[in-house]
């Protein structure tokens, strides 16, 4: 299970939850459930930029750059067509669902593994412009716990990522 608490300590709370969101019909979109460490964070802190370089795609958001429907498709199109030209990944296209963006462009994905236990989806980030993959054993609330209290790193993320702690938190108005 994902721990909010910790989450919570690292990364400022937001003074408005998102709301309320229509899973069913998201799901329904997308053709899978979602995990639910994921619809935690989507409720609980909505949309915004994590400490200034990370975004968690949205699934209502009036900013079109981070909707989680059409940014999982894209980037489909763009794994398929990597591997189309010889490129390796570690998973099938299908099985890798984006989940959060850097400023840099690159990806973080769910990996889909087993389709129907999302709870148990673990983590690959793939560098925008390599074919870099690394990977966290686990959700995404305790990745971006992990992260982002600097209890692990990835070469994908700058040495200055993140800057403080508290972790800032800038909601989108």
């Amino acid at each position: 299970m994902f721990d909010t608490q910790r989450f919570r300590e690292v990364v400022e709370p937001v003074a408005r939850a998102a709301g309320v969101v229509p899973w069913d019909q998201v799901e329904a979109e997308l053709g899978h459930e979602l995990p639910s460490d994921y619809k935690w964070l989507v409720e609980n802190y909505g949309p915004g930029t994590i400490d200034g370089f990370l975004e968690v795609l949205q699934p209502v958001t009036k900013f079109a750059p981070i909707r989680l429907q059409s940014r999982v498709a894209r980037s489909r199109e763009i794994l398929k067509t990597c591997v189309d030209h010889g490129e390796v990944i570690p998973a099938d296209p299908s099985e890798l669902v984006a989940v959060a963006v850097t400023d840099n462009g690159d990806t973080i994905y769910w990996v889909t593994r087993p389709r129907h236990s999302p709870d148990s989806w673990t983590i690959a980030l793939n560098a925008a412009r390599n074919d870099l993959w690394e990977f966290f054993d686990g959700g995404v609330v305790s990745f971006l716990t992990a992260t982002l209290a600097r209890e692990v790193t990835f070469a994908l993320f700058p040495r200055n990522f993140p800057g403080r702690t508290p972790v800032t938190f800038t909601a989108h108005a």
